[in-house]
């Protein structure tokens, strides 16, 4: 039996104690609202750094280049590494305006976007002589418009009463009809490259990624689902589909193929450049549409991801017809996986490469495009050395 002295402390301390966790608990949450404020705080500021300095220096063209304080109109740029067969007159569709309107919303600015709604419903057009990359133009136009449109229609009415006639979903329809004469082929796989005023060129390259045809479903998709109009959907499913069957025996799918022929270019492949997003759309197409045939082609994908590419916590590049590694390298655009993994649930695999990734932007200070990893050791390339725990050198 204790003394009594020791069962006044015992009885004191389970008294004490729950005050003791709150005002512990209490202090804790006030630290991480200060630091969620802080970041909030950060954010918002970033945001408008560039996008009031956009408004200024290069509205209503593409994009600014800070550096110069001038602008470029680069939606025909974009994807296109060699600069060929550059529009003459084509002077811009205001992208970053677009690619800023659910961001505006989400910064809780509604006089801005309404402002935003009523320029591109009184200038924007889509009748321009201007050859883009579908990919790109689907991911940042046309889900720009889309995902705009489901704000402005949502039940906060943030829009004045009478502003908003879907102005941005009539606009993102226009897109989307310039969009199908890409898919106009052989295989149903689309052109890589479309001219938004008279379709597809002569001699247009057959040259596409996996990317590029497999990751249009959630745009065109959500597109046909809004204007009642299947014919989207339909284009971007049939090329999904065309592309899966494409696939190994392995389940793994190349890096480029012939959109004519329907063959492989590249066999190399990984969760990189040129095949993310393919993945990345799978899964939030499943989500979106709640369709098993997108569940079940991405669970066949990842776990064929998880058993070829994957060693410790990177992911390398490998034949997709064998298995066998190719390319070991880490590169910025694997940087989506750790995300994926954590909508799929695959939270221990997420948090492993995560904190890879975040450990390489620490020592340079930015995560590199492409940083070649050496299991021997050997380094040759500029970056000063790193070596890792896992005897790794990256570089």
């Amino acid at each position: 039996m204790l003394p009594r002295k020791s069962m006044t402390w015992v009885l004191l301390l389970l008294l004490l104690s729950p005050a003791i966790m709150n005002l512990s608990t209490s202090q804790s949450d006030a630290r991480w609202a200060a630091k969620k404020r802080r970041l909030r705080d950060k954010v918002h500021k970033m945001f408008y750094h560039a996008y009031d300095n956009y408004m200024i220096h290069a509205f209503p063209h593409d994009e600014l280049k800070p550096l110069s304080k001038s602008f470029t109109d680069s939606l025909s740029e974009l994807g296109n590494l060699k600069l060929e067969r550059l529009p003459q007159d084509y002077s811009g569709s205001a992208l970053t305006l677009i690619e800023s309107l659910s961001s505006l919303v989400i910064m809780g600015n509604n006089t801005e976007f309404q402002s935003a709604v009523v320029w591109l419903s009184e200038n924007l057009t889509f009748n321009v002589d201007a050859r883009v990359n579908l990919f790109e133009c689907n991911i940042r136009v046309l889900g720009g418009l889309v995902s705009a449109h489901l704000l402005a229609t949502d039940s906060t009415d943030r829009l004045g009463k009478g502003v908003y006639k879907n102005q941005l979903l009539t606009l993102a329809e226009d897109l989307g009809k310039r969009f199908l004469p890409a898919f106009n082929t052989p295989t149903g796989l689309p052109y890589a490259w479309v001219n938004l005023k008279y379709g597809v060129m002569e001699n247009e390259t057959t040259e596409t990624s996996t990317s590029g045809c497999g990751s249009l479903i959630l745009e065109m998709g959500a597109l046909s689902r809004l204007t009642g109009d299947p014919k989207y959907e339909s284009a971007a499913l049939r090329a999904l589909r065309k592309l899966w069957s494409m696939r190994s025996s392995l389940n793994l799918l190349g890096t480029t193929l012939d959109v004519s022929t329907g063959e492989w270019i590249e066999y190399s492949t990984g969760i990189g450049a040129g095949v993310d997003s393919f993945y990345e759309y799978l899964f939030k197409a499943h989500i979106l549409f709640g369709k098993e045939e997108f569940w079940r082609m991405f669970h066949s994908a990842y776990i064929a991801v998880q058993k070829y590419f994957r060693h410790g916590p990177w992911y390398h590049e490998a034949d997709m017809r064998t298995g066998k590694a190719t390319y070991w390298q880490l590169t910025s655009l694997q940087a989506f996986w750790p995300g994926l993994q954590v909508l799929v649930g695959d939270i221990a695999a997420a948090n492993s490469s995560h904190r890879e990734f975040v450990y390489v932007w620490k020592k340079y200070g930015v995560l590199p495009e492409r940083s070649v990893v050496h299991r021997s050791g050997r380094i040759n390339c500029k970056f000063s050395e790193l070596i890792h725990k896992s005897g790794w050198r990256f570089c």
